[in-house]
């Protein structure tokens, strides 16, 4: 049983990882530029930030055993489609759908070991978990290397058929039904209906602004009123009805509030950084999918070793707001080396700073969620985790199209700014390419090398980005307060 949960949960979390690195070649397959290319990446998360707050309702009214089944099945099925899809549109409506299906995934897999196992041996069931969830960004950008440059970035999605299929039959054979209740809980459809546009107009207005002037566009200004609108419903549903879709009266809680706006700035820094290497690396640097893939996973592995850290730490009894700071401090100076990257650099440079944000990044996850749920009661912390992961997710998502929109800007800021000096009156064009050699190649050459060098200006700036969100965590580390963390109790995160 174990099996086959962990199985279901690698399929799902490798999918988040697994395609960053194909992305280049994507862009191509499917005729699009890099802000409609992160669609690949935003559309899924988004469908599992206004997913993942059904989970518990539709366990509630078809048990785990039947909801994991149908997870699992409607996850291979889109992952097929996502991997024969000849257009952008088509690659993003099943990707969305990718995500929709498997946002019950990792709380259901989760909810199920948990009850499987006697509370002696639960921790030991989490930390298997856990290690199962690390294996993602560890894996992913390898094995999405590999496919690609040695198949093609289509089997970054049928591989999911394979794994998918053997991870059913265990289900099916080992898992027992559980979790359906006599009278479920009534769902808010207004409060889901109105946070479902509010969030996919929010992400659509950050997606599409750059491509259209941002509100001189009539579709940009109806998209922001439409979700300022629907999010305002969602706040009040949410507020009004006894049972929301997402409990927010629980944001009462500093800790809980604090500590998912930190996880918020968190899964920003985290997907970021996994949209803008791949482009770096393959775009500019000339690097192959399979070494982008190996250059990548170093950051995975840190994570890993620092969760499994960061846990006997605060087993320990050492204050977790420390721990978080001590991850902001090396996440932020692993980001802050990249501030000086060029076109030159050495694979090295990618590596070492890389595996210091996965150290950072595995020091922060942890001790946010223990001092955000600390002074949570046990009736509250289902609803509590539902807040704080859908608050990761969005962050992950905002943050891919935040760090997009500053490479397009940054990068077309850079060519005005830089071409404005490529005159035959530069006395510093003349040094570099003396008159009497040019010749009718000179000019398209110069323009290569202009757009290169401008697209590692907007880079560089989107790094500078990540690099603030490592440093507005500290803020909100620090007024989190003291929380009181009971040490006999095994440190649990969701995934």
């Amino acid at each position: 049983m174990t099996f086959a949960v962990m199985a279901s949960i690698i399929m799902n979390v490798l999918d988040t990882t697994i395609v960053n690195v194909a992305l280049p070649h994507m862009q191509g397959g499917l005729h699009a530029n890099i802000d409609q290319v992160s669609w690949i990446l935003t559309s899924y998360m988004l469908a599992m930030v206004v997913i993942t707050p059904l989970t518990g309702l539709l366990v509630e009214r078809f048990g785990q055993r039947h909801l994991m089944l149908a997870s699992v099945a409607g996850f291979v099925f889109t992952s097929a489609m996502a991997g024969q899809s000849h257009t952008i549109v088509e690659m993003v409506i099943w990707r969305f759908l990718q995500g929709a299906v498997g946002a019950a995934m990792v709380p259901v897999g989760q909810s199920i070991l948990v009850a499987s196992y006697p509370p002696e041996r639960r921790g030991m069931a989490m930390a298997t978990l856990g290690m199962g969830i690390m294996l993602g960004p560890i894996l992913g950008p390898i094995l999405g290397g590999y496919l690609t440059d040695d198949a093609s970035w289509r089997w970054c999605f049928y591989v999911n058929v394979p794994f998918g299929l053997v991870a059913l039959l265990l289900l099916f054979r080992h898992v027992p039904e559980a979790g359906r209740g006599q009278h479920p809980r009534p769902i808010d459809w207004q409060g889901f209906l109105a946070m479902a546009v509010g969030l996919g107009c929010t992400q659509a207005v950050l997606s599409l602004g750059d491509q259209d002037d941002w509100f001189s566009s009539q579709t940009i200004m109806t998209l922001t009123v439409v979700a300022a609108a629907s999010l305002v419903l969602f706040v009040w549903r949410s507020l009004a009805v006894d049972r929301p879709i997402v409990n927010l009266r629980l944001l009462k809680n500093r800790a809980l509030a604090l500590g998912s706006l930190g996880i918020a700035l968190f899964g920003l820094a985290l997907y970021g950084v996994m949209v803008i290497l791949p482009f770096y690396l393959q775009e500019h640097m000339g690097y192959e999918a399979q070494t982008t893939g190996l250059v990548m996973a170093p950051q995975g592995l840190g994570a890993m070793v620092s969760m499994g850290l960061a846990g006997r730490m605060l087993s320990r009894g050492v204050n977790p707001r420390i721990v978080a700071l001590m991850g902001i401090a090396l996440g932020g100076f692993g980001s802050y080396l990249t501030l000086s990257y060029n076109l030159h650099i050495d694979p090295a440079w990618i590596v070492w700073p890389g595996v210091l944000r996965g150290f950072g990044l595995g020091f922060i996850s942890i001790p946010l969620f223990t001092i955000a749920f600390a002074s949570l009661s046990k009736a509250d912390t289902a609803e509590g985790s539902g807040i704080f992961n859908l608050m990761r997710n969005l962050g992950g998502s905002v943050g891919i199209a935040l760090v997009t929109t500053v490479i397009s800007e940054y990068t077309q800021v850079a060519w005005n700014q830089m071409g404005g000096h490529i005159t035959p009156y530069a006395q510093a064009l003349h040094t570099m390419v003396p008159p009497h050699t040019w010749t009718a190649a000179t000019a398209p050459s110069l323009a290569a090398l202009l757009a290169q060098h401008a697209a590692m200006r907007g880079i560089l700036n989107a790094f500078v980005f990540v690099f603030w969100g490592f440093i507005g965590m500290i803020p909100l580390v620090a007024l989190i307060g003291n929380q009181k963390i009971n040490a006999a109790q095994p440190v649990v995160m969701e995934s």
